[in-house]
């Protein structure tokens, strides 16, 4: 019986070459190995698939019946791989959760709707330490586009500090305040962490209740009443029952980037991805490139 479709690659080399040998360099195997698969084969199917003639490897008629198979199976998978050749290459888009909901998703709806392209978005807790062939183009906080990229600033998060109705009734922030002494304080893990609105949060005092790299859990931690929880603004819907504490120590907003590898933004669909996306991203300033 044959096992896979290694069997019958096997058969057709050989009797393409005429030699183990030939076959061998076909497949890009050694003629030891290509000796051991063919007596294996011969072995299985308890039948000699090849006899010597004329300083040739010549099929037998069993050989023949399997021969015909492989070029039948050959056709199809290079049918396949032909098929697979002509469909477009998703663009592939890297986020985190929050940026996630407000930008990327929506911006590839539009290039879906606009081009019919196909697309991924795969969100990352860490955005700063993704090889370069993970991702075409990224949305992340950032100050500037790094010197390797070219990019765009397409928004910004606004940030301000909430807790559940409870909490703010019996432990209320006072608006004045300069800090948050007296008060449970949810944090930032690791790389939300080191976002310059998190980054300053510890500074400002209070007791550390509770850790997560989601500002979704800490969202939903804050609602409750563990404590004061700093949020992006657009992560809190009225349904989530949380109230804003107005206070004065509002981190400024951090902006939001698109950006893409230099070599990787040359690319012919990332190049026009970026191109859509630059008027999808109207309310931003113009393009502007690193370095």
């Amino acid at each position: 019986m044959i096992s896979d479709w290694s069997d019958l690659q096997t058969i057709l080399a050989i009797a393409t070459e005429g030699s183990l040998s030939g076959a061998a360099r076909r497949l890009g195997v050694n003629q030891s190995t290509m000796s051991r698969r063919l007596q294996a084969i011969e072995q299985n199917l308890d039948t000699a698939l090849f006899r010597l003639e004329d300083g040739r490897l010549r099929p037998t008629a069993a050989a023949e019946q399997l021969i015909e198979t492989a070029r039948q199976v050959e056709a199809l998978v290079g049918h396949a791989n032909t098929a697979l050749a002509a469909s477009p290459v998703p663009l592939r888009l890297a986020t985190c959760e929050v940026l996630s909901a407000v930008f990327a998703a929506p911006a590839l709806a539009g290039w879906r709707e606009h081009t019919g392209e196909p697309a991924e978005l795969s969100v990352y807790d860490n955005l700063f330490v993704l090889p370069a062939d993970e991702f075409d183009v990224m949305i992340t906080p950032l100050e500037s586009a790094p010197t390797e990229m070219v990019g765009r600033r397409i928004g910004q998060l606004d940030w301000d500090f909430y807790a559940a109705p409870d909490y703010a009734r019996t432990r209320p922030l006072a608006a004045d305040a300069t800090g948050l002494d007296g008060h449970d304080v949810i944090h930032a893990a690791g790389s939300l962490a080191e976002v310059a609105a998190y980054r300053r949060l510890p500074d400002l005092g209070g007791r550390p209740v509770f850790r997560s790299s989601s500002v979704v859990v800490q969202r939903d931690m804050a609602a409750t009443g563990a404590g004061i929880a700093l949020l992006p603004a657009c992560v809190v819907l009225p349904e989530h029952g949380l109230v804003r504490l107005e206070n004065r120590m509002q981190p400024p907003p951090a902006e939001v980037w698109m950006v893409a590898r230099r070599a990787t933004a040359a690319q012919p669909r990332v190049r026009r991805f970026l191109d859509w996306a630059g008027g999808h991203f109207r309310g931003a300033p113009p393009a502007r490139k690193a370095g």
